[in-house]
């Protein structure tokens, strides 16, 4: 959809309109500018259900804090940043059940453990560390450029032991992050403190587990991040837990060899 230029608007506004439905049976309808992320506006429901309308108004939209030339605040672009890579998470999810034919979450489930375990035969395993102790592991299946990898994340015995920390994380996170860029457009929340508190705390926590990678001799890959993220509690689904990883580019070259002996 294209909305042409004219009164608040200075320039011409090209809108993806999507609607998406997840595992929960919860439908997602959004449009979305495609050159800056901005999602303008979002109904989020169950099907046959109202649901909840979320509208950004358009002289916030366009109003003179963020003219041409002018990029939005650093918190906004976090904030678009989450929303379209869960986006797309949830579409290529999508995309994989349509592929295999598969019809209801609990086949979904079984399907992609069924897949990991044989992915798992087959390719090299990532270790996930904290402070020595194996959480688990993940193929990292997924490379970006720049040395991002991601992948899904395959629990072990004591990742449990921690896992509250990690199902909460993403959400503090994301409020906070919506907090500060609410009150950069002067929208102010007497909660706002509340989630930027909360955030720091389970930051500081996930921060003194010291998570780190390694290749299945026990062997630490130098990493710029480590980042996991449990979506298992908010999606029902235990499959959708995350390990994203930035390797720092090696000078060694000890991350691709060791992908490329096992490859």
């Amino acid at each position: 959809m294209i909305i042409p230029a004219g009164g608040a608007l200075w320039r011409n506004v090209e809108v993806e309109v999507s609607s998406l439905l997840t595992f929960d049976n919860v439908l997602i309808r959004s449009a979305v500018d495609v050159k800056t992320g901005a999602c303008y506006t979002k109904l989020i429901g169950r099907q046959g259900e109202p649901g909840d309308f979320i509208d950004t108004p358009l002289d916030r939209i366009t109003s003179s804090s963020t003219p041409p030339n002018q990029e939005p605040p650093a918190e906004m672009r976090a904030t678009q940043k989450r929303y379209l890579d869960a986006m797309e998470r949830l579409a290529e999810t999508q995309r994989n059940e349509a592929d295999k034919g598969i019809t209801s979450a609990s086949e979904t489930n079984s399907f992609w453990i069924e897949k990991a375990d044989s992915e798992a035969d087959e390719q090299p395993k990532y270790l996930l560390y904290s402070n020595q102790q194996l959480l688990g592991y993940s193929l990292l299946e997924r490379t970006r450029s720049g040395g991002q990898r991601r992948g899904r994340f395959h629990p072990g015995e004591d990742y449990f032991e921690y896992s509250q920390i990690f199902e909460e994380f993403p959400e503090a996170e994301n409020d906070c992050l919506e907090a500060n860029a609410r009150e950069a457009y002067e929208i102010f929340d007497e909660k706002n403190e509340e989630y930027r508190t909360r955030f720091n705390e389970l930051a500081a926590q996930v921060a003194s587990l010291k998570l780190y990678v390694a290749d299945e001799s026990g062997n630490k890959i130098e990493t710029s991040e480590v980042r996991l993220e449990d979506l298992s509690r908010y999606n029902n689904d235990q499959t959708e837990r995350w390990l994203y990883v930035t390797v720092e580019q090696p000078q060694s070259g000890e991350f691709s060899n060791y992908r490329n002996e096992h490859s």
